[in-house]
Parts: C-alpha cells; sequence; structure tokens
C-alpha cells in the first residue's frame, strides 16, 4: 500500500531529518490510530532518506515482550543518520528508559529518532517522552485521498458510501473489496480489542449507538465495568462514546462484526427484554436466530406492537415463524393475522390481501376476523380503489352492526367514493365510541377534515388535522392515517399559497414508498400540483413523468396529464398539450382522483380557448360552474376560479362570469389569502378595474402565485390599452412578461403580444430569456438532482430510490444529460459538478 494522501507528514520527517543533518537532531513521535498506516509512512520516510545518501536504521520490537536494541541499554549509535522505532506501543521499559536517557543528548547530534506508536495504548507510560519529543499526529485520510486510494485498488471509481464506510482508514479501505473481507476485518478488529472483544462485538449488534446500560445487560456485567472497556476501546481508535452512548468509528467494522457474531443474538434479544427494549429492537436480533418455541411465545404476545410498524427484519421474523407452525397451532390465526397487517403496513398489499383473505377462510373468532377484514379493506384504499374497499366489509355486516374501527374504514372507502349517505350511517356508528378508542378518534379526525377542506373551512381543516397530529404522537400508531394527516396538510397548505406544502410532502414521501403504488401517485399528483402552483414547472413535469412511469396510476391518469397539459399550453408547445389531453380525456377516474376531475376538465377549456372556440370553452366553464365535475358540489370553483371568470369575460358571458364571482365569494372562508386575492382579481376582471388588477397582481406575486401575478398583470396592461393609457399599459405588459419568462412560459409571451399588438402595444427589443441548449444552465431541475445525486457516486436505482421514480426516468435523465454537457461518461458529470459555473 502507498502513502497516498500523507505529503505533508512526509514533509515534517522531512524536515525533521534535515535539521538533524545541520546537527540538530531529536525525537520525533508519530502517533497514529491502528490501520492508519503509519508503517507505510515510516518505510516511505526511510526510502526518501536512503535515496538522499542519509545512512538509516530500523529498530524491531520484538514480540512477546516487546525487547528491542534498547532493552540492554543505548547501542552504539551512528553519527549521523534517521533512526526508526515502530510499534513503540509494545515495547518493554527498558527501551522506553533508554529513549529518555538517549533524548536530552540527540538535541546536539546529527542524528534524528522516529518513533511511531499507537496513542492509545496505556499513554501515561508515554507522556513524559511525549513532552520531550516532537509529536505528530497522523489523521484519517481525506476524501480525496482515500478515494484515490481506493482508484488505486480496484482501477474503477468507487461510490461515496464506500468512502464513508472506512472513515479514512487505509488498512481497511484495503479490504473493502476483498472475497474474506468479514473474517478479515472481524479478527484486525477482535485481536486490537483483546479482552474486550465481546464489548466490541456487542456495540456492533445492539442498536447505533448502543447505550451502557443494554450493553451491561447483554454482557451481564455493571455499566461501570463497560465504561472502562469502553474507554479502552476508545484509546484504541475502535469507538468513539458521547454521554454514555457507543458508537464503532468505523460502519465496515461495525458491519463485518455484526455479520460474523450472529451466534450473540439470541443472548442479546433475551437480555434486551429483561430490560424492556422496544419490540423492535428485540425483533431485530430474533430474525438472526432459528425459531424456537421460545421464540414463538414472545412474538405471539408482542404481535400488535410489530406489525404497525414493521421493519424488514420484523416482516421477516414473522413469515419465518408462521411458517414454522403446524396446522391448528393456537399462535397460527393470530399471528396470521399479524403477517398480514406486516405486508400491509410495508407495502405489499397483495400479500395482505391474500394472507387475509387465506386466514378468513379459516373461520376465526371475531377479533382476528375483525383485524383481517380490516387489513382488507385498507389494502383495496392503498390502491386507491375504495369502492372494493366498501365491499370487503360487507361479509362483515351479515353479523351486525360494523365494530367501530371498521365502520371509520369504511367512511373513510365511502368519503372516497362520494357516498356522502354511507359516510354518515357510517359515522352514526362510529362516533360514540371516539371517545374511548384513539384510533377511532383519529380517522374520525381526518374525516371531518376532508370535509372542511372540501367546504372550503382550511382553518377549521387544519385545526382537526393538528389534533390527528396529537393522538397520533401520544395514543394512536397508524401510518395510514399519518399518511393521510399529512397529505391533507399539505393540501390544506397549498391552497393557502404557504410554501411549507412542499416540505410536508418530502416529510411523506418515504412512507408513501413504503405504502404501496397508490400512496405514490397521489402523493405525486399533489406534489406536481403544488409545484405547479408555486411556479416550479419543470420540478412539476418531473413529478409527472415520475407518476405516469409506474405500471398502475390508480385513476390519476386525468389530474396527472391535465397538469403536463397546462404548463405545456403556457409554454406554447401546443401539440404535446394535445397529446397529455387526450390521455387526460381517456382516464375514468374514481376513487380520491375523483377530488382533482376539475383539472381535467378545465385543461379542455383552456384548450378550447386557446383554439378560438369561445363557445366549447364556456361549455365547459358552465359545467364547472354548475357543480358537475367530481364530488365537489361546486367547491372546486374557489380553486380555479381566476381562469374560469377569464374564459368567461373573453367569451363575452358576463352572466356565467357574474355567476362564478358570486358562488366564490360564498364559498371562500377568508382564512386563505389565495382565495382572497383571487376574489379580488376575479372582481377586477370582471369590472375592468385596472388598480384591482394591479393590486391583485402585487399580492399574488408576494404570495408565491406566479402564473396568476402575470396574468392579473397582462389583464391590467389590457385595460390600460383600452383606457388610451399606452405608457402604463407597457409598463404593466413588461411586468407580465418578465413574470412569464420567469417561467419559460413562452407562449403565454406569445399569446399576450398578439392580444396587446391589437390595442397598439408593444415590448419592442424585450424579450423572454430562453434557456441554453447546451452547458450546465441548459439543465431542468429534475437534471440538476441527477446530476447531482451521480456526482455523488449513486448508481441511477440508488438515485431512483432516492427520488422514489424508475429507473427508467433516471436513464433518461442521465442520457439528456450527457448529451446537453457533450459528455460521454458518468465520470465526466462527477468532474464536471464540482467545476460548473
Amino acid at each position: 500500500m502507498g502513502v497516498l494522501g500523507r505529503d505533508e507528514s512526509l514533509r515534517q520527517l522531512r524536515e525533521a531529518a534535515v535539521a538533524a543533518q545541520d546537527g540538530r537532531g531529536g525525537l520525533f513521535v508519530v502517533r497514529a490510530d491502528p490501520g492508519l498506516g503509519l508503517s507505510a509512512l515510516l518505510d516511505a520516510h526511510l526510502d526518501e532518506m536512503r535515496s538522499a545518501g542519509v545512512p538509516t536504521r530500523r529498530i524491531v520490537v520484538l514480540a512477546p515482550h516487546g525487547r528491542t536494541a534498547l532493552s540492554e541499554g543505548a547501542p552504539e549509535w551512528p553519527e549521523r543518520g534517521v533512526v526508526v522505532i515502530d510499534d513503540l506501543h509494545r515495547a518493554d521499559d527498558a527501551t522506553l528508559l533508554a529513549l529518555h536517557a538517549l533524548a536530552d543528548e540527540l538535541s546536539e547530534k546529527p542524528l534524528l529518532v522516529v518513533a511511531g506508536r499507537h496513542p492509545g495504548a496505556v499513554p501515561a507510560r508515554f507522556a513524559r517522552l511525549d513532552r520531550i519529543a516532537v509529536v505528530h499526529d497522523l489523521a484519517p485520510l481525506d476524501d480525496g485521498a482515500a478515494r484515490a486510494l481506493l482508484t488505486e485498488l480496484t482501477g474503477s471509481e468507487p461510490p461515496q458510501s464506500s468512502l464513508q464506510l472506512a472513515a479514512g482508514n487505509p488498512w481497511l479501505l484495503s479490504r473493502l473489496s476483498a472475497d474474506d473481507r468479514a473474517v478479515e476485518v472481524t479478527a484486525w478488529a477482535t485481536e486490537l480489542a483483546g479482552a474486550d472483544s465481546p464489548l466490541l462485538r456487542y456495540a456492533a449488534l445492539l442498536a447505533e449507538p448502543a447505550s451502557v446500560e443494554d450493553l451491561a445487560a447483554v454482557l451481564d456485567s455493571t455499566p461501570v465495568d463497560v465504561l472502562t472497556g469502553v474507554e479502552r476501546l476508545t484509546a484504541l481508535g475502535l469507538v468513539d462514546a458521547v454521554e454514555g452512548a457507543v458508537r464503532l468509528r468505523h460502519p465496515v467494522v461495525r458491519h463485518d462484526l455484526a455479520s460474523t457474531s450472529a451466534g450473540l443474538r439470541s443472548t442479546a434479544a433475551k437480555a434486551l427484554i429483561d430490560r424492556n427494549a422496544p419490540a423492535a429492537t428485540i425483533a431485530e436480533h430474533l430474525v438472526h436466530s432459528p425459531v424456537s418455541a421460545w421464540t414463538t411465545a414472545w412474538l405471539s404476545e408482542h404481535a400488535d406492537q410489530v406489525s404497525p410498524a414493521p421493519t424488514p427484519a420484523m416482516l421477516h421474523l414473522l413469515e419465518r415463524t408462521v411458517a414454522s407452525l403446524v396446522p391448528g397451532a393456537p399462535e397460527m390465526l393470530p399471528l396470521r393475522a399479524a403477517l398480514a397487517e406486516a405486508q400491509l403496513w410495508s407495502g405489499r398489499s397483495e400479500q395482505a390481501r391474500r394472507t387475509a383473505t387465506a386466514t378468513l377462510a379459516a373461520r376465526p373468532e371475531p377479533p382476528i376476523r375483525h383485524r383481517l377484514r380490516a387489513t382488507l379493506a385498507l389494502s383495496h384504499i392503498f390502491a386507491m380503489d375504495p369502492e372494493n374497499a366498501a365491499q370487503a366489509l360487507d361479509p362483515e355486516r351479515e353479523h351486525g352492526e360494523l365494530p367501530p374501527r371498521l365502520a371509520v374504514i369504511d367512511a373513510t372507502a365511502r368519503l372516497l367514493t362520494g357516498d356522502l349517505t354511507g359516510v354518515e350511517r357510517a359515522l352514526e356508528i362510529a362516533e360514540p365510541h371516539a371517545a374511548h378508542d384513539p384510533v377511532v378518534a383519529l380517522y374520525l379526525l381526518n374525516i371531518h377534515a376532508t370535509g372542511r377542506l372540501v367546504f372550503r373551512d382550511l382553518s377549521g381543516a387544519l385545526e382537526l388535522l393538528d389534533q390527528a397530529d396529537a393522538l397520533l404522537e401520544v395514543a394512536a400508531a397508524d401510518r395510514g392515517q399519518w399518511m393521510m394527516t399529512t397529505l391533507l396538510r399539505a393540501v390544506v397548505q397549498d391552497l393557502r399559497q404557504d410554501g411549507a406544502a412542499l416540505e410536508t410532502l418530502e416529510r411523506a414521501r418515504p412512507v408513501a414508498g413504503e405504502l404501496g403504488a397508490g400512496m405514490r401517485v397521489w402523493l405525486h399528483t399533489i406534489t406536481a400540483l403544488a409545484l405547479f402552483n408555486n411556479g416550479r414547472w419543470d420540478e412539476s413535469l418531473a413529478e409527472v413523468e415520475a407518476a405516469t412511469a409506474l405500471p398502475d396510476l390508480h385513476s390519476f391518469d386525468g389530474p396527472l396529464h391535465g397538469i403536463a397539459v397546462t404548463i405545456l399550453l403556457y409554454r406554447g408547445d401546443l401539440p404535446a398539450a394535445r397529446v397529455h389531453a387526450e390521455l387526460a380525456k381517456r382516464a375514468k377516474p374514481r376513487g380520491i382522483a375523483l377530488f382533482y376531475e376539475q383539472i381535467t376538465a378545465v385543461v379542455h377549456a383552456l384548450i378550447a380557448d386557446l383554439e378560438g372556440d369561445s363557445q366549447r370553452a364556456l361549455e365547459v366553464v358552465r359545467t364547472l360552474a354548475a357543480g358537475q365535475v367530481g364530488v365537489h358540489d361546486g367547491h372546486a370553483v374557489a380553486t380555479i376560479s381566476p381562469l374560469l371568470v377569464r374564459i368567461a369575460v373573453d367569451g363575452g358571458d358576463r352572466e356565467l362570469a357574474e355567476q362564478l364571482v358570486a358562488q366564490l365569494q360564498e364559498l371562500i372562508s377568508g382564512d386563505s389569502v389565495g382565495e382572497r386575492v383571487a376574489l379580488m382579481y376575479c372582481r377586477g376582471l370582471l369590472d375592468g378595474d385596472v388598480e384591482v388588477l394591479l393590486d391583485a397582481a402585487q399580492q399574488f406575486a408576494e404570495n408565491g402565485a406566479a402564473v396568476a401575478a402575470a396574468r392579473a398583470a397582462e389583464d391590467a396592461a389590457k385595460a390600460l390599452a383600452a383606457s388610451g393609457a399606452a405608457a402604463d399599459a407597457r409598463s404593466a405588459y413588461l411586468t407580465a412578461v418578465e413574470r412569464y419568462a420567469a417561467l419559460t412560459a413562452t407562449g403565454e409571451i406569445q399569446r399576450a403580444d398578439a392580444e396587446l399588438r391589437a390595442f397598439g402595444v408593444r415590448r419592442g427589443a424585450t424579450g423572454p430569456r430562453r434557456r441554453p441548449k447546451h452547458g450546465w444552465d441548459s439543465l431542468t431541475t429534475a437534471e440538476l438532482r441527477v446530476a447531482e445525486l451521480v456526482a455523488q457516486g449513486l448508481t441511477n436505482r440508488e438515485a431512483a430510490e432516492r427520488l422514489i421514480v424508475s429507473v427508467r426516468t433516471v436513464d433518461s435523465h442521465v442520457s439528456r444529460i450527457l448529451a446537453k454537457l457533450g459528455y460521454s461518461s458518468r465520470v465526466e458529470i462527477v468532474l464536471g459538478f464540482d467545476r460548473r459555473t
């Protein structure tokens, strides 16, 4: 192994050697943790000195007693040169005494003595020596040197994750690709740890970081003894200890020690049970051990704690345990019910459905049967199929009134189908039980929050969602309802033009990926809409692309393609918009997608308006105003009223425009800035009031509604031009164009140019800035994010998992990035990312 990244250390040694040749010798101590390449550094220094003609000598520390050439007293030293002693921490006391005696004499000799040792090995023995020597501490390699070392060893560019595994330790870096790495790393670490190796192994097995109390429990020791051992391991550079918690310093050592110490996991599990550790922690250990009667008994007792938030280990443990049971075993049906729930909450809805259906065939008792029915219904809801969710509960109705927990699931399913009568019936069953069952209360809060959202009581909806969050935190563990609460909050925030909606959605993204494709496509839809409303159109289109790459869109085809149509129309790409519009038209909305049906309807109005077919556009607007679209009962008008009123005014139907403004006035609750400004804008359009339009444009801009701000400024320009105020019209017009240009809404600019030209208003030479076709500035936001992940060393599959998109989508992004940058390989992306301007 070379000495990459040690230029500064070699320079200091070289300067000390030069000083010695001038008669100013001395003792130079290099301290380094195991594996940092101390011996390689000292060898490199000796080679450099020999090449320069300097006499050299290496003193060996002999095992097992640490004897050296200094053990019998100071030998005959050369008149000048460099003497190196490696592994000084293993040397006997006589050697150290001899070095102490020699140190004072060296300052007047042309001789340099270099001693290397581990810093944590009984530091008190070396305290005086360190005071009289020049001491240099060898640090771990930085990322650049570590990357260069791995490239030299493997012949290829290493991913960032490999660098993190070894934390800059050269020896560990050199073993990363070894076939027998786990064995070698374990032997290295346990040899260093010596008598503390059991402590080190358990620290690797327990949750990171491991508490001193847990370590004492599994070792059947005392916390004081554990702390003493931890101090020794810390001195060896193997662990770090902070505030009573122990963490292995190198991830690769933790991983490999854990993989070679699986036999200790049963002991760890039983000791942690006595400590009342969380069930999830116990399951992480039991999954590596053979299934026993003891394991089955423990899992049966704790299955209800394990199934609502299962880790992969928990799910695997349940599967193995169920498979080990003989037919008729008393634990069989309860554990199968827990398995179905764990599969559901792991995003394996189909498996959960099969497990629940098969278990129901065994005619379990009501408590188990109710859990299985709930799993079946929820699996359909997660697949955005609320009709079948409600039907899955029908067999239970044969036994009488639905139990409260099934009733709230039924209410949720019927709400998503728009069956408000069915919702009311289910709520009558459930609501009396809310005070005694936090899960029932949680469902009811989300159902009522949805109702308030639909009827535009946004503050009321947020108040209920806050209560739901409080229940989730202290009383009810339900990942599905957490997801519902979080997504509803994001929708409310977006309606209020609150930029925090995007942060809320990012928190939901990992859980949506775990719950299945249905939740993922809903999340993509909400995110695409929020990004569109915030003027981040490239990212919005990326969300649409990610969603449409999924194998099943769960009836969200309409809103997803509708969002794409709107952006493409604004950007002037009518052919592409028509393609998406046709795809949206073919969609058959159901379930949650019904709440977004107005998006599909309004894009057909936009296309008709753009094509000059005002009658067709007005007909769509009348349909929306009459509440004949979706399940909103006319309330969807509040979110799209500016578009609808604009089409009505431009189409000459003032009565329709007045109807829409009256509806909006009735619908808004006053707690949404966006809706208040929308009402102001609509009134300005209806009355041709320039001051109101300009005020609305400014407020839209301040609240992040970029498109509406541009539209309002454009409409103010038209009103000013119509009144003969050409200079003011041109000023408002340029403001609108500037805002359109920031969105690359070239289609809107071209349309506005044509309409304002009819009033004799022109922009002159001013025009929108276009995105360059090549170079880093040509990349879209989505492409730049993919380039960043590639630069971090992620594969396309890893980047897809990080972004929760398909691998095919990332492949396409990488191909476009290479083409725009003129690169031929991913390596060029990595190198170019940090150098980009």
